[in-house]
């Protein structure tokens, strides 16, 4: 009995090592497997990076040098793949919208009804309004009764969802959801209330989300063919101040970082957005009719983990629109909804653009119209849209759009995470977003010096802060009843329509040392006390923003982060008005994750004297964020949930 028990003793001896042994190799093998960045990839190395002689610059000063790379280097080609427009329906849309003498009417194409179907077809339509409960005001919408038409009915509301079935069988061959822009008497006595002998210009935003300067050359060739024939003219230096969309835009229309944008505008407590000074409620104020519209609605710039706005913030606000666009059936694309229902999501902004300006085209507007759907989350996939965006641009010039309005056609940063993050090109193309302006016809001849001026400032290290001067400053140049604000977060920036000075630093144009591009860094190696340190010093970091209280963090939710491996090491070239020096380092964690951190310091390295800036995620993290709610501490809280779900299916797999 004693050799019996000392053998089964030994058994469960062996079975508990070959159990913790097969955990560990599954758990290192999901590690492995689920890695979103190769982290054998490199920056620049002191081997083949080249000499300041022959570099070119798109900014040379003293204060400032920020590479002008090929589009198409090394890098960039390793993970440029062409893609090709593709189609959500087989068919040409089953319906339509016309508009007459402030008419808007839906029609059923019954040439079509054929294509969809051999049978006899019925249709109907439901109205679509905004709908504001109080625990979510910004995200909600009615759908009306379906109410049965022939082949045609007048739109009575801001949106209409049209579905087709046949008639006998009650089978669904079509729907979609229809809006049109009409003037409202809201519209009409604004219209009658501005003095339209003054000629004011319009403003347009067009953007697109996540392209950089570089990548849109590369994958929007047609968009960037034409405005570069038609005389649009773009600031090399325009250098982000942030990470992501909402400051950047918040940085545009309101002057502020985003730790005062929060303290003045909170979004996350309904009705703070409302009484925000954005630039465009100024602009709806002075007589302008104004416009915002958005697709990919969970992660629309004022929406994503925000409350957003409890009362229209544009006379045509079109969230309502592409809310009811994606109860239509979604084909996702790179995570994001790239068709709703037959048509893309992109397109339908698109459209919209069209439609507003067109229809309002004698009157001072303000719009702003933003694209995330098919440009977010995967670098080559712009291209797809790249004609569809060309062909808007020209149907807006062959409208006489451009004769009076001021179009700035923009992106707010480029590709924040992916494998092309950990090179040298993915590291400055974060940085540089691309943007385009395009002037009133008569803008050069009435206003001489500042559009010299403009020509000027292109070579020179410019900012979203720059950009909300310049909207301010047009108000004046039209004299308006308006005094320009300085900007709160940089009280040195200027208009891009004065002479903006030739030595500037990130430091002048407020912008933080992790977003700057003016300095350029060699990769290094380094003693191992001062890898430690590091290590110690980020993990710290870490730590302080995931237990942040305030954020949502703390009690427990987020688990603490153990620096496993450093990618790269960067160290920051020197600018002669400088005496700090600045690492740039790039590493991998356990719990699973890729950060980017930028680490100031003076004297000898080895003391550990340090401070930082900003910290970037380099990998995708939605998956593993949920237990939080602040979109700051998304990046980089890892739920401790998250981890135990992946312990304890590794567990399942090898008791199975």
């Amino acid at each position: 009995m004693q050799e019996f028990g000392c053998t089964a003793n030994l058994h469960r001896k062996i079975f508990f090592v070959v159990f913790v042994t097969s955990v560990s190799i599954l758990m290192i093998s999901y590690y492995d497997s689920t890695k979103l960045i190769n982290t054998q990839m490199f920056f620049t190395t002191p081997e083949n990076e080249s000499t300041n002689n022959g570099t070119k610059y798109l900014v040379s000063t003293s204060k400032c040098k920020i590479v002008d790379l090929d589009p198409f280097s090394k890098d960039a080609k390793r993970y440029f793949k062409p893609l090709k427009y593709k189609s959500c329906s087989q068919h040409r849309l089953l319906t339509y919208v016309t508009k007459e003498d402030n008419i808007s009417t839906l029609n059923v194409d019954k040439d079509l009804i054929p294509v969809y179907t051999s049978k006899d077809v019925k249709c109907c339509y439901s109205n679509v309004t905004r709908f504001v409960p109080t625990n979510n005001p910004d995200s909600s919408i009615k759908i009306s009764d379906c109410k049965t038409f022939s082949s045609k009915v007048q739109i009575l509301t801001d949106a209409v969802l049209v579905k087709c079935t046949e008639s006998r069988a009650d089978k669904k061959i079509y729907e979609n959801v229809h809006t049109s822009v009409r003037i409202t008497d809201e519209v009409q006595k604004k219209i009658n209330n501005t003095d339209n002998g003054a000629k004011l210009p319009s403003v347009l935003f067009i953007g697109i989300d996540s392209i950089s300067r570089l990548n849109f050359l590369r994958t929007m060739p047609d968009t960037y063919k034409y405005v570069n024939d038609h005389g649009w003219l773009t600031l090399d230096g325009y250098n982000k101040m942030d990470d992501n969309t909402f400051p950047n835009l918040m940085a545009i229309f309101t002057g502020y970082n985003q730790s005062r944008a929060y303290e003045v505008c909170n979004p996350k407590v309904a009705g703070m957005l409302d009484e925000c000074p954005l630039l465009w409620f100024t602009y709806g104020k002075l007589g302008y009719i104004t416009a915002y519209g958005e697709d990919e609605g969970a992660i629309s710039t004022f929406n994503y983990n925000k409350k957003g706005f409890i009362k229209p913030p544009a006379d045509y606000y079109y969230r309502p629109y592409i809310l009811a666009t994606e109860k239509l059936p979604k084909t996702g694309l790179n995570g994001m909804n790239y068709c709703t229902g037959p048509e893309t999501a992109g397109e339908r902004i698109l459209n919209l653009i069209k439609d507003f300006t067109i229809t309002l085209k004698d009157y001072p507007t303000f719009g702003i119209f933003w694209m995330n759907s098919f440009s977010h989350n995967e670098i080559n996939s712009p291209m797809m849209l790249d004609n569809k965006v060309k062909l808007t641009l020209e149907e807006l010039g062959n409208n006489g759009i451009y004769n009076n309005s001021l179009v700035i056609f923009l992106s707010d940063h480029g590709m924040r995470f992916g494998d092309i993050r950990l090179t040298e090109t993915g590291w400055l193309e974060e940085r540089l977003p691309f943007i385009y302006f395009s002037f009133p016809a008569d803008f050069k001849e009435k206003f001489p010096t500042e559009y010299n001026n403009f020509l000027n400032n292109r070579n020179k290290l410019t900012t979203p802060y720059d950009l909300y001067m310049t909207l301010q400053n047009i108000l004046v140049l039209y004299k308006m009843n308006y005094t320009v604000s300085g900007s709160d977060a940089c009280p040195n920036c200027t208009s891009l329509f004065a002479e903006i000075e030739t030595e500037r630093s990130c430091e002048d144009a407020a912008i933080e040392q992790h977003w700057c591009t003016c300095a350029g860094y060699t990769e290094t190696i380094l003693d191992p006390t001062v890898h430690k340190s590091l290590s110690t010093f980020v993990e710290e970091k870490l730590h302080q923003i995931t237990s942040n209280t305030s954020r949502g963090g703390g009690d427990g939710k987020c688990a603490k982060y153990i620096v496993v491996e450093f990618i790269s090491t960067r160290l920051s070239h020197k600018l002669t008005y400088k005496s700090s020096t600045y690492i740039l380092v790039s590493f991998k964690t356990e719990p699973k994750a890729v950060f980017e951190m930028t680490i100031k310091y003076d004297g000898d390295i080895r003391l550990g004297n340090f401070t930082s800036s900003d910290i970037s995620r380099l990998d995708s993290y939605n998956g593993h964020s949920k237990c939080v709610d602040d979109a700051f501490l998304k990046k980089y809280c890892y739920c401790i949930k998250s981890r135990e779900r992946i312990f304890l299916y590794g567990m399942l797999i090898v008791f199975l």
